[in-house]
C-alpha cells in the first residue's frame, strides 16, 4: 500500500478523483481503484458489513471489544489487522484507511463516527445514526464540517424497489397520499418482563471489556441480557423497535414525498407498562401515529404497529379474501414488516427494506395499470447494493443514496418514537427547529443524552 495514496481519495466537496486513464499507464492498479476501509463493531450485522464492504473496497483492520467477536471476523478477514479499541486502531492504521464502517450498538454510534470524520475519514455508519435526536443533528453537523461521504446502513434504499415505489408515488398513481399504517410483528425481547433479572450477579466473560461496552452510557453491570445481542430493548443503549426498524420500513415514504420530521408523536403502549418503573426497559409492543405537515400544506398520518399491535393493522376493504397483508407471521408477502400506503386514488402495499413487492390492490387494479402503462417499471424486487453505492460514492466524490443529510428527517422520526413510547399517552409537540419537544419536559430532556465523564462528544 502506497503511503501517497491517500491523496487520491480526497472526495469530498472541492477534490475530485482522478480517472484511471491518467494515472494507469504503466499498468499497476491506481490507488483511486480500492477503497480501504476499517470496522468498528464486527458481530452480527458488524460481520455481514465487513463481507459486504469487501466485495467492493478492502478491510485492512477493525476493532471490537469482545474478543469473541473479534476472533469470529478474523476467521472472515484474515489479513485485516485487528484492535481491541477503535482509538488505537485510528492512530495506528488510520493514515491507510479511506473510511470507517461503524456496526456498534446506538449508544456508540456517534462518538468514533465524529472522531473518524475529524480524521477526514468517510464513514458507513448502521442505523438509526444515533442514539439521540442531538447527537443524529451533530453527526450531519460533523459532516457538513468536515465534507466527507456519508451513508446510513438503511440497505433498502439502494433497492430498485424503493425508485419504483417513488417513482409511482410521484407520478400520482396513488393521488395524494393521505394515510400510511406500518407495521413490524416483532417485538421488544420482552425486556420489561426481564427487569428483575437485572438484580443479579453475573461474572463480566473474560474476553469483553464492559467498561468500554457501556462508554458514554449510564453505568450498569454486566448481564446478558443486555449483550451481546439484546441491547436495542434497553433505553440507556438502544432505540427500541422504531429506532430498529422505522429506517427501513419508513424510508420509501421518506424517499417518495421527502417528508419532514413530524409535527406531533403520540403512542400507546404493552398494558401495564409503567414510565418509571420500568424505565430501563422498551415497552414490547406499541402503535405509535406520526402527524406530518406536508409542504402542499396538506396534512399526512403515519401509524406505526410493532409487536401485538400489529393484529390491528386495518385491512383494506379492496384486498382480496383470501390474502393477508403480512402483519401476521405467514403472510402472503413473505415478509414480517410492511405497510399499506392509501391514496386518494389507489392503495398500495409494500414488504420492509426498499419497498420490497411493491404492488397496487387489489390485484385487477394493479393488472390494468400494467397494461396501460401508468406504472412504469414493474421490477419490485429489491436490488442493488448499499455498500457498492457508498463505495462508488467515495471514488465519484458524490453523496450517497443515504447521506446523513438526506436520512435525517426520518431518523428524527424513528427517535421521537422510540421517545413517544417511553411517554405513551401524550402528544408530543415537536419544534424541529429549536430542537425540541414543547409540551412535555421528560419527553425533552430525552432529546440530549447525558455522557459518562471521559466519553463526551464534541464535534
Amino acid at each position: 500500500m502506497k503511503k501517497s495514496r491517500r491523496s487520491f481519495l480526497k472526495v469530498a466537496a472541492g477534490f475530485m478523483i482522478l480517472p484511471r486513464r491518467l494515472i494507469a499507464a504503466s499498468g499497476e492498479q491506481p490507488p483511486s481503484e480500492t477503497v480501504y476501509a476499517v470496522g468498528i463493531g464486527v458481530g452480527g450485522q458488524g460481520r455481514r458489513n465487513l463481507l459486504g464492504f469487501g466485495n467492493f473496497g478492502k478491510v485492512i483492520a477493525f476493532a471490537d471489544l469482545d474478543a469473541r467477536s473479534a476472533g469470529n471476523a478474523k476467521k472472515e478477514n484474515p489479513e485485516a489487522k485487528v484492535f481491541d479499541d477503535y482509538r488505537k486502531m485510528y492512530d495506528e492504521v488510520g493514515k491507510d484507511a479511506d473510511a470507517v464502517i461503524i456496526s456498534t450498538p446506538d449508544h456508540w454510534h456517534a462518538l468514533p463516527a465524529v472522531e473518524a470524520m475529524q480524521r477526514g475519514k468517510h464513514v458507513y455508519l448502521e442505523k438509526p445514526m444515533a442514539r439521540t435526536i442531538w447527537e443524529t443533528r451533530k453527526l450531519m453537523e460533523a459532516a457538513a464540517r468536515y465534507r466527507v461521504v456519508t451513508q446510513m446502513g438503511n440497505q433498502g434504499r439502494s433497492f430498485e424497489s424503493n425508485a419504483v415505489f417513488a417513482s409511482w408515488v410521484q407520478r400520482g398513481v396513488l393521488g395524494r397520499i393521505t394515510e400510511v399504517h406500518a407495521w413490524v410483528t416483532q417485538g421488544m425481547f420482552n425486556s420489561q418482563n426481564h427487569l428483575p433479572d437485572l438484580a443479579k450477579t453475573y461474572d463480566v466473560p473474560k474476553e469483553l471489556d464492559w467498561e468500554r461496552w457501556v462508554g458514554p452510557a449510564p453505568f450498569h453491570p454486566y448481564n446478558p441480557r443486555f449483550a451481546p445481542g439484546a441491547w436495542r430493548a434497553w433505553t440507556p443503549f438502544g432505540t427500541g423497535q422504531p429506532g430498529d426498524m422505522a429506517c427501513h420500513v419508513l424510508d420509501p415514504i421518506f424517499t417518495a414525498l421527502r417528508l419532514p420530521a413530524p409535527k406531533t408523536i403520540e403512542a400507546e403502549v404493552t398494558p401495564g407498562w409503567d414510565k418509571k418503573a420500568h424505565a430501563l426497559a422498551y415497552p414490547n409492543d406499541a402503535r405509535i401515529r406520526f402527524d406530518f405537515d406536508l409542504f402542499n400544506k396538506k396534512t399526512l398520518a403515519i401509524l406505526w404497529h410493532h409487536g401485538r399491535f400489529c393484529k390491528d393493522v386495518p385491512r383494506p376493504p379492496v384486498l382480496e379474501e383470501g390474502r393477508t397483508l403480512g402483519n401476521e407471521e405467514g403472510g402472503d408477502l413473505g415478509d414480517r414488516a410492511g405497510a399499506i400506503v392509501y391514496g386518494t386514488e389507489n392503495i398500495l402495499t409494500h414488504g420492509s427494506h426498499g419497498a420490497e413487492t411493491c404492488r397496487v390492490i387489489p390485484e385487477e387494479k394493479m393488472k390494468g395499470l400494467v397494461k396501460t402503462k401508468e406504472l412504469g417499471g414493474y421490477k419490485t424486487q429489491g436490488v442493488g447494493n448499499h455498500h457498492r453505492d457508498f463505495v462508488n460514492a467515495v471514488k465519484a466524490g458524490r453523496t450517497a443514496g443515504s447521506d446523513f443529510h438526506v436520512v435525517g428527517n426520518e431518523v428524527e422520526t424513528a427517535l421521537l418514537g422510540a421517545i413517544a413510547i417511553r411517554n405513551p399517552g401524550v402528544k408530543l409537540e415537536w419544534d424541529a427547529q429549536a430542537m425540541r419537544i414543547t409540551n412535555c419536559a421528560e419527553a425533552d430532556a430525552m432529546v440530549t443524552p447525558e455522557y459518562r465523564k471521559g466519553y463526551e462528544l464534541k464535534v
